[in-house]
């Protein structure tokens, strides 16, 4: 067996359908599918059923209650016979070259391959997509989880350096990220897919995720990086103390769980969390450091004209708020707040100026 695809699936199961049949399309045959029904209460036992009665391939494992992300990855990986694993989120889905253009990567003997990707809706609209470059390092992973899961895929043997994923890091969207940094500290090599093989749904579900609880996921994970790891054994050449470490990833992390806190409109808890974490790290601030208050975490994806209009008559006002209450000495809160809504403003000029849109920007942002 050459694929196991771990498809973790909690009470979605109005998209598991396309999911399996983006697998079901692979021009590459030799595969097997592990749906993991985490714990849920709607009709994914009944669906996913159906669909392995339809295909020998495809197997499904039932857990009697939800235990998360991780819990329900490892399960599959646990269960898995084949030679590398890949991940499909019940929600997402791969392109019908995916798994075969990463055959072509993962022959040459990479550890774990990245492909470009898209971010789409609910609706299947194209949002975003994002060009992972053929030269791109470790290095940039270190600095932020660039890349989700279905856009992953890696060699299964590896885990038992690595192991496996990090479940106290469940719900936060960052186990993930760990693990792949841990391929890095065992000097796995990375081969990248430059083609755009994997779709990643967005949610709202980010929106109303605990931001605090969120950042500090993201923190633990970001000075794992750059310290000894002892999950890790062995001893590996990357996995040691770095007195390099840098606090920008820190900074940036800290940014986005504050836009999201901000969305919630919970702005005492994002206010002592700033003042908290620039006291023990020492943080100054640039008006572009508040860019990414704006994250793929919350409303960087949400561009149609409805939202954009959502953005700006309910969003601006609660992240000029916050930036007023904070009264940062030296910070020029109008730029800040500009930074903030730079893709939204582009996005609106766009909409209203059409093809003048690009000189518009240019005179609005020179």
């Amino acid at each position: 067996m050459t694929f196991s695809v771990i498809i973790p699936c909690y009470n979605q199961s109005h998209f598991l359908g396309d999911s399996l049949g983006s697998l079901m399309s692979q021009s590459y045959s030799n595969w097997e599918a592990i749906i993991i029904n985490d714990g849920s209460t709607d009709n994914t036992d009944e669906i996913a059923n159906a669909w392995v009665s339809r295909d020998s391939r495809i197997k499904l494992f039932s857990h009697p209650a939800n235990l998360g992300l991780a819990n329900a990855r490892n399960t599959g990986i646990n269960l898995a016979k084949g030679e590398f694993i890949a991940f499909l989120d019940c929600d997402d889905k791969f392109s019908p070259l995916h798994l075969g253009l990463f055959y072509s990567e993962l022959k040459n003997g990479f550890d774990i391959v990245f492909s470009s990707y898209s971010y789409f809706s609910k609706n299947d609209t194209i949002l975003h997509t994002v060009k992972i470059d053929k030269n791109i390092g470790f290095d940039k992973i270190l600095s932020g989880n660039i890349v989700p899961p279905v856009a992953v895929i890696f060699r299964r043997s590896t885990l038992s350096l690595t192991g496996l994923l990090d479940v106290s890091l469940a719900s936060t969207g960052t186990e993930d990220w760990d693990l792949w940094i841990r391929f890095y500290k065992i000097g796995a090599k990375l081969g990248v897919v430059e083609h755009l093989t994997a779709f990643y749904r967005i949610s709202l579900d980010s929106m109303s995720r605990q931001f605090i609880t969120m950042y500090d996921a993201l923190k633990t994970v970001s000075l794992r990086a750059y310290n000894n790891d002892s999950r890790i054994l062995t001893d590996y050449r990357y996995n040691q103390d770095d007195k390099k470490l840098s606090n920008e990833s820190i900074k940036r992390s800290l940014m986005m769980c504050l836009g999201v806190g901000i969305v919630q409109e919970k702005y005492d808890l994002a206010f002592d969390l700033f003042i908290n974490e620039t006291e023990l790290f020492g943080f100054s601030y640039k008006e572009t450091d508040f860019r990414f208050m704006c994250s793929y975490l919350n409303f960087r994806y949400n561009t149609t004209s409805k939202d954009i209009e959502w953005v700006f008559g309910v969003l601006r006002p609660r992240f000029k708020k916050f930036l007023i209450e904070l009264n940062l000495e030296g910070l020029n809160k109008k730029d800040a707040l500009n930074e903030i809504f730079s893709v939204h403003n582009k996005l609106r000029i766009k909409q209203k100026w059409g093809f003048l849109s690009p000189l518009i920007n240019r005179i609005t942002w020179t």
